[in-house]
């Protein structure tokens, strides 16, 4: 359905989510999209249009507002672009080649994970500059502002600690600098060291696992172990999508190395996991700790850093990372 929106394309390579933008190109007829937007609307069938309200509840949203036709289009359309726009990027994610096929990033330096160093970019309002264009982190759920916190966390130690992040770029989003938007967000993000001193002695495994009641999270099995490795702790952390999702949204997964000696953590990373209905059924047979997980499923590297930082900058890139999963939130927050 959303490839023949005529206005999709549009969404998918702004910065701006539909869920603001149809209800900003409703209001003004003179924007560009305008024409497309009323085209499509016309279009919807409206068989499917009122399945939809009917399935998503949307009457709530409706109230006592005038041409709620236009109303239910609206909200039908924000979700099957938003939908549309998630599952385009998986499989741009997996097929690998966007947007690194640019003539903008011909010479860039690509590493074995599609990930490239920030430090060969420019630091630009809440994106990265290479020549005259602007890229984003690539979102790591669904949302389209998912990466946001991550990416201000990574561009302020950047900035601040001089660290040498390796990213993975939107698959959609090349913007030149003279159109690319300063968006904010904003959201509580908190999170207080464990008992790192009780880590250095561990001896065996220590893992756990949290399933979300909350219905307005779209987190739904979360898996975590402290593997001891040697003079190491090896932290892996990954909360699964669920199988309505599988198509437009991958699983979180964060990886660090924690020193037992110097009590820093000398490497870490955050991607997401695509699978199939097949794959995570497979998957949720088994914990996080079992090997049986390593190979099912296609895991994309968003971030990546190879430099000592100490416990509080792990624990603001997990948090970060993990947005919106409160079990993490709340986990790292124990005294």
């Amino acid at each position: 359905m959303h490839n023949q929106l005529k206005i999709f394309e549009y969404f998918k390579s702004s910065q701006e989510d539909a869920l603001f933008g149809i209800s900003e190109l409703l209001d003004n007829p003179n924007h560009p999209e305008y024409q497309n937007l009323m085209t499509d609307i016309e279009n919807i069938d409206l068989n499917i249009l009122e399945n939809f309200v009917e399935s998503q509840k949307i009457n709530r949203f409706l109230g006592g507002k005038d041409n709620q036709h236009h109303e239910k289009c609206k909200w039908f359309l924000i979700s099957t672009i938003q939908k549309g726009i998630a599952e385009e990027r998986l499989k741009a994610l997996v097929e690998n080649k966007l947007p690194y096929n640019s003539e903008n990033l011909k010479f860039l330096e690509i590493d074995e994970n599609s990930l490239v160093s920030i430090k060969d970019f420019e630091l630009y309002k809440n994106g990265f500059k290479y020549n005259d264009y602007v890229y984003n982190l690539t979102p790591v759920t669904s949302g389209s502002n998912s990466s946001y916190w991550i990416s201000q966390i990574i561009i302020s130690l950047t900035y601040y600690n001089n660290l040498n992040f390796k990213i993975r770029l939107d698959p959609f989003i090349e913007i030149h600098h003279q159109e690319f938007e300063h968006l904010a967000y904003k959201m509580t993000i908190y999170g207080k060291p464990l008992d790192w001193e009780r880590l250095k002695t561990l001896r065996e495994e220590e893992f756990g696992q949290w399933v979300n009641d909350d219905i307005l999270s779209k987190g739904n099995v979360t898996d975590y172990v402290w593997r001891p490795e040697d003079n190491e702790i090896h932290f892996t952390c990954e909360e699964l999508t669920n199988f309505d999702e599988v198509k437009t949204q991958g699983s979180r997964y964060f990886h660090a190395i924690f020193n037992k000696e110097t009590g820093q953590i000398i490497h870490c990373d955050g991607a997401i996991r695509i699978y199939t209905k097949e794959e995570l059924e497979h998957r949720l047979q088994y914990h996080v700790r079992k090997a049986e997980v390593r190979k099912v499923g296609k895991r994309i590297k968003i971030f990546q850093l190879d430099e000592n930082i100490d416990q509080d900058t792990f624990v603001l890139l997990i948090t970060n990372f993990m947005v919106w999963n409160y079990d993490v939130l709340k986990y790292f927050n124990q005294s």
